[in-house]
């Protein structure tokens, strides 16, 4: 796989989607518990998150636990806790000396959420605030409608007159690129409360391979796909207004 013909290519994604699908059905078709797939899930995500930097995307934005997840099995969801608290460790210790900027998107408040989970998220948070390099944006217990909800009630607090610039400051994701390129992986073709303010103008991919499966091979086909498309916002590219004048 030669990456050199697109890494840092203008055309890359400069911030980047991903609705991480598939663990447990990846491992059901194994044999193996659901517990196991979230695991392998896991470490490709670090993969992934390394692989994608690399090539030149600034911005990441992970769809890990949403706020609908927590319906799953208590043992599911349980497991997916503990998960969270071994990597937010691992990320300190893995960003500590790096230009990354960490976010969590998603509500820390939830009592539902482990206090050792909710405490190292915001200590990932206020140590990496000030940093100007990439942005990982880690979606946990969150949902789109409920932040879209929150910043509706945090500027009727205030009672500012609201246009898109003061709607966007009460976003988690302030701050960060327009997201373009959103991947979901097993199949599956719907958004899932996954920032629907942000996704606006983005790009899908709906690759098929469960997340445990995706390989950077995968992600390489999936990228390339983004950056053959045309896109026009709404309006018409330079060949097409040149078709009506």
């Amino acid at each position: 796989m030669n990456i050199d013909k697109i890494k840092g290519d203008e055309r890359l994604p400069k911030h980047m989607g991903i609705i991480i699908d598939g663990n447990g059905r990846w491992a059901k078709s194994r044999g193996l518990p659901r517990s196991a797939g979230h695991k392998v899930g896991a470490d490709n995500l670090k993969k992934q998150i390394e692989f994608l930097f690399d090539l030149g995307v600034k911005n990441l934005s992970l769809y890990c636990f949403s706020s609908e997840n927590w319906k799953r099995p208590e043992q599911e969801v349980d497991y997916l806790m503990q998960l969270f608290d071994e990597m937010l460790d691992e990320y300190k210790r893995d960003y500590l000396d790096r230009d990354v900027k960490i976010i969590i998107s998603g509500d820390l408040t939830d009592e539902r959420l482990p206090l050792n989970v909710r405490t190292k998220a915001v200590d990932l948070i206020e140590t990496t605030k000030n940093r100007t390099g990439n942005i990982l944006n880690l979606c946990i217990n969150y949902g789109g409608r409920q932040e879209i909800l929150k910043a509706v009630n945090e500027l009727v607090k205030l009672g500012e007159e609201v246009d898109e610039n003061t709607f966007e400051k009460h976003l988690y994701t302030y701050g960060m690129l327009p997201l373009d390129f959103i991947i979901r992986t097993s199949g599956e073709k719907r958004s899932s409360n996954f920032l629907p303010w942000q996704a606006t103008y983005s790009e899908w991919e709906f690759p098929k391979k469960c997340w445990p499966a995706f390989t950077k091979r995968d992600m390489i086909k999936a990228i390339k796909s983004f950056m053959s498309r045309n896109r026009r916002f709404g309006g018409l590219n330079k060949n097409e207004t040149k078709k009506h004048n």
